[in-house]
């Protein structure tokens, strides 16, 4: 009996740790195993860098360069006729006094420089991937990125002579003379090249009725003339039945009232001072700016080589058609673009003014 309620209470004791067992298992959750990934200390690392930004480029750029001493008025002018290039171009426009070694950089692709001479040729020399265009510079020899255009009283043994053929085109009897400096190369080459000039047109100028005075005149004197002895000059012209008159560049602008107030026709060269005068019958221009234009241009992009010397052209200006009319302004363009071209010779030595022997 008391065997078997032993055996009674093992049983009972059995069950109840088994349904304990089995609670315990059902309330506690099952956990998952995790996968932890360490890192490789071995394993190869690519690193992204990190992007900087970059420093804004210098746009290129188009200097004038106007030293000291350089005429203000073209070099306004000048600026305000090449800014619409240099923006057409992506180009800024800088106007400077100077450039040192530090500004001969690669963004500066041309500089335009007017006299005094600024020491260009060292420039050039010194930054051979710029372009140079010397303008109105004497003595300047051009270079392989040195381009020179003649100053604005360039060649005036050819404004003599084209002055020359028209005088004698206006003219009867070939009564035409001119009045010149006397002490400067320019002024002789003027004077020779307007003698020149008439004879090139009308060869023995004999006139065929008196007064018999030996045609074409010259006057000529010295740059420290008085205005008195200007107008003497003048009065000479009026008194020996000229009919056309060159007057050259440097001679009193006295000498221009005398010669118009007695109906003789005028060619002078460059603007007078007082542009009323009724007998001019042209004026002999030598204006380099549109020059200046095309050749900045043309450097810019590269339809010009640079390295060349360009002479400033002669052109007609302040026409006076009812002396000289179309059709002989038609036969004096002709002969000036010969003469220009260099098919006719003036026949002047520029290093003296006179006549090649």
């Amino acid at each position: 009996m008391k065997l078997s309620l032993r055996y009674t209470i093992c049983a009972v004791v059995i069950i109840c740790l088994a349904w304990l067992l089995a609670a315990c298992d059902k309330a506690s959750p099952s956990l998952a195993p995790t996968n932890t990934t360490f890192p490789n200390p071995t394993a190869t690392q690519t690193l992204v860098p990190t992007t900087q930004p970059s420093a804004t480029p210098t746009p290129p750029t188009l200097v004038i360069l106007a030293p000291a001493g350089a005429n203000q008025a073209f070099t306004n002018l000048l600026q305000a006729n090449l800014t619409d290039i240099a923006n057409r171009a992506g180009m800024r426009l800088q106007v400077r006094g100077g450039l040192s070694g530090s500004d001969l950089d690669a963004s500066l692709k041309l500089v335009v420089a007017l006299p005094p001479d600024p020491g260009l040729a060292q420039l050039a020399s010194a930054a051979p991937q710029t372009q140079f265009l010397a303008v109105g510079i004497p003595g300047l020899e051009t270079g392989p990125n040195l381009t020179v255009i003649g100053s604005q009283d360039d060649h005036p043994d050819q404004q003599g002579f084209i002055a020359g053929v028209i005088s004698a085109i206006l003219s009867a009897d070939w009564r035409v003379g001119v009045i010149s400096i006397s002490d400067t190369t320019a002024g002789r080459a003027a004077r020779t090249g307007f003698l020149n000039g008439v004879e090139y047109y009308c060869g023995l100028c004999r006139p065929a009725h008196p007064p018999f005075y030996e045609y074409p005149l010259y006057i000529e004197l010295p740059t420290t003339a008085t205005s008195a002895e200007w107008q003497e000059a003048a009065n000479y012209m009026v008194d020996h039945d000229v009919l056309t008159v060159y007057v050259a560049q440097g001679v009193d602008q006295g000498v221009l009232t005398i010669l118009d107030n007695a109906g003789i026709s005028i060619i002078t060269s460059g603007t007078p001072s007082d542009s009323a005068y009724s007998n001019i019958a042209v004026l002999l221009t030598t204006d380099p700016l549109p020059l200046i234009k095309s050749q900045v241009e043309g450097l810019l992009d590269g339809s010009l080589p640079g390295g060349e010397s360009v002479a400033v052209p002669i052109q007609f200006t302040q026409i006076n058609t009812t002396l000289f009319t179309v059709g002989k302004q038609r036969l004096a363009e002709q002969i000036l673009s010969d003469l220009q071209a260099g098919y006719i010779d003036t026949g002047v030595d520029l290093t003296t003014g006179e006549n090649r022997p």
